[in-house]
């Protein structure tokens, strides 16, 4: 098991700040990176015990304090740097996660999936992230769907500018948080890159949006804009606050009813999206008919065709199926004899899919028979017939006919 507590990432600007990894030892290959939001830290509220949940589920789960959240190396917990916070930005934040994940990079192999968990503004923070490709999916839970709306206010605009910072207070911390002129600059100036909405309509990758019906700091209307532009449905929280029924500190040792919904959802996501794991025999056949197909040094399109259809049958997908013509494979024959005589055919259908078949070829089928111990006579007649009768195939019980009458 790795347990890394408060290690040290360089962010943007250079600035160092604290990450958490835990990898467990049945890690199942799923790991949540999450990322805080607005007046966040990692540490906050029931964040650790979800942690917890997840790991206790064999997934690998990452969070992190923003590099300029106002936290320090030294406490990552609460504001002690309000210089930091006052020079925040969006781009810096979403730099921050490029940063991360190069920094886990380290203990991770390269078959981990990344699934990005942003909470409020973090949520468009993961979103502003989706194009890189070390990232499997993207989870948004009560997140911001535009970075302008947060600049909309011409008359706090214009203020701001004449004065060149503006605070606001933390409710929780009675601390008033100053933001620098340059938090809008750098909106200015990035704005096409952080443009929720355009990464949202491109999204490529698998997307779950989650919002509670009685948020009120983040509306759940900005929840169902990025379910609408990224095509996926919006799962909404009975009675949820913004933060799920957290607060901080938080000491119960169990989440609250409305983070354990949103922790099964996320789980239930996320298996769905794990790759099929083939029955050894099921990945075996369709091993053999790659090799097969590639005798002649190369498979046309209707074979290609016919292998495919075959392979999704057997929960193959069409680019695994093309990772394995990347495979040297060699033929080898199913122990039983009935699943023999099944590969024999489905390769004689393969070779006689698009109607031609060179001698090379013909020989290569008619040596496989043999190879796989199949009797000589029942495997030409099984040749003769589907050359007779091409595209129709054979009917089961006539193969398995051929096969009775011929057999030693």
């Amino acid at each position: 098991m790795l347990n890394l507590k408060n290690a040290i990432y360089i962010g943007s600007n250079k600035r160092p700040s604290l990450y958490d990894l835990t990898l467990p030892n049945n890690f199942n290959g799923d790991l949540i990176l999450f990322i805080h939001g607005y007046m966040g830290f990692k540490d906050w509220g029931a964040w650790n015990l979800l942690e917890e949940y997840f790991v206790t589920e064999n997934f690998g789960f990452c969070k992190f304090n923003i590099s300029h959240n106002g936290g320090t190396v030294d406490n990552g917990i609460d504001f002690p740097d309000l210089n930091a916070f006052a020079n925040n930005t969006y781009s810096k934040e979403v730099y921050d996660v490029h940063a991360l994940i190069e920094e886990i990079n380290k203990y991770i192999d390269q078959n981990t999936r990344i699934h990005l968990l942003g909470h409020s503004r973090g949520g468009g923070i993961a979103l502003l992230n989706s194009n890189n490709t070390k990232i499997t999916s993207i989870i948004t839970l009560a997140g911001i769907s535009s970075v302008a709306k947060r600049f909309s206010d011409q008359e706090v605009l214009s203020k701001w500018k004449e004065i060149g910072v503006r605070h606001t207070q933390n409710q929780r911390t009675k601390q008033l948080m100053p933001h620098n002129y340059i938090q809008y600059l750098d909106f200015i100036e990035f704005q096409d890159e952080l443009n929720i909405e355009k990464v949202c309509r491109e999204l490529q990758k698998p997307n779950l949006v989650i919002h509670g019906d009685n948020d009120t700091s983040v509306s759940i209307d900005e929840g169902v804009e990025i379910a609408e532009w990224t095509n996926s449905p919006l799962y909404t929280i009975e009675n949820a606050d913004h933060v799920f029924g957290s607060s901080h500190p938080w000491t119960s040792d169990k989440l609250p009813k409305q983070l354990e919904e949103v922790f099964t959802l996320i789980c239930t996501f996320i298996e769905k999206q794990r790759p099929i794991q083939l029955p050894p025999e099921n990945l075996h056949l369709v091993n053999q008919l790659v090799a097969f197909s590639k005798i002649d040094g190369e498979t046309k399109e209707l074979e290609f065709e016919f292998l495919l259809q075959i392979a999704e049958q057997l929960g193959l997908s069409k680019n695994e199926l093309i990772e394995l013509f990347k495979q040297n494979i060699s033929i080898t024959p199913p122990r039983f004899e009935s699943d023999r005589i099944i590969q024999f055919y489905r390769l004689c259908l393969l070779m006689f899919i698009d109607g031609e078949i060179n001698h090379e070829e013909l020989k290569a089928l008619r040596n496989t028979g043999i190879h796989m111990g199949l009797h000589p006579n029942a495997t030409e007649e099984v040749i003769k017939l589907i050359q007779l009768y091409p595209g129709k195939g054979i009917l089961a019980d006539k193969l398995i006919q051929i096969f009775q009458v011929n057999h030693n």
